[in-house]
């Protein structure tokens, strides 16, 4: 399966990626089941933060990246270098006739901070919107996890539902809040008008790629 680096569909664009997202290997799989039971992915991702079985883990993870492609996907994200540095997955679009997809995205903990988070997403909602015809995107995020819901914001989803005290950290509870966005205008936020180039249409929005 070839790798992703999705701009817009007939458009020139100015490359900004460091990442490509591609069908996990196998030496991806343990390095998983890892990061689901550390706490720096755990605390904005999953409802507890106790430790499951790497087995366990390794299962999930097998599970999401074997999406049909009809119902959704789930890649590994490659740095430069080739390093796997996160998981980006997406499920749902086979149910009914809404086509919604749900979506969810981890950056390993040694990665955050350098955008990958934020160029994967940018790339799968061009997939989804334009490959899968998705006519939504939605996401669960937790309530204190500021930074994804920030990079979700800034691509248009809005919150449209509020799951109370569904999370627990050191005995206090958090919402999980459901954001939602129609997936065309999802892709079109995060692209531009080039004011310096008039060959190239579109360019990454300013700092899009900041934030995880």
């Amino acid at each position: 399966m070839p790798c992703l680096r999705c701009p817009p569909r007939g458009r020139t664009v100015m490359s900004s990626y460091t990442i490509t997202l591609n069908k996990p290997a196998e030496s991806d799989y343990p390095l998983f089941a890892s990061w689901w039971n550390d706490h720096r992915v755990a605390d904005g991702v999953r409802k507890t933060l106790e430790q499951h079985p790497l087995e366990e883990n390794e299962a999930l993870f097998r599970q999401w990246a074997g999406n049909d492609s009809a119902d959704g996907f789930g890649y590994a994200i490659y740095n430069n270098d080739g390093l796997c540095v996160g998981f980006i997955s997406a499920w749902g679009l086979a149910c009914g006739d809404e086509r919604d997809a749900q979506l969810a995205l981890i950056v390993g903990p040694y990665y955050q901070g350098h955008g990958y988070g934020s160029q994967a997403l940018h790339i799968a909602l061009h997939e989804l919107a334009e490959k899968l015809h998705a006519n939504t995107i939605t996401v669960h995020i937790a309530a204190h996890n500021l930074r994804a819901r920030h990079m979700f914001a800034e691509r248009g989803f809005k919150e449209i539902d509020r799951l109370h005290h569904a999370i627990e950290r050191d005995g206090k509870p958090f919402d999980i809040i459901v954001m939602r966005a129609a997936a065309q205008e999802a892709v079109r936020s995060t692209w531009q008008d080039n004011p310096y180039d008039d060959t190239v249409q579109l360019i990454p929005r300013r700092n899009i790629f900041r934030v995880e």
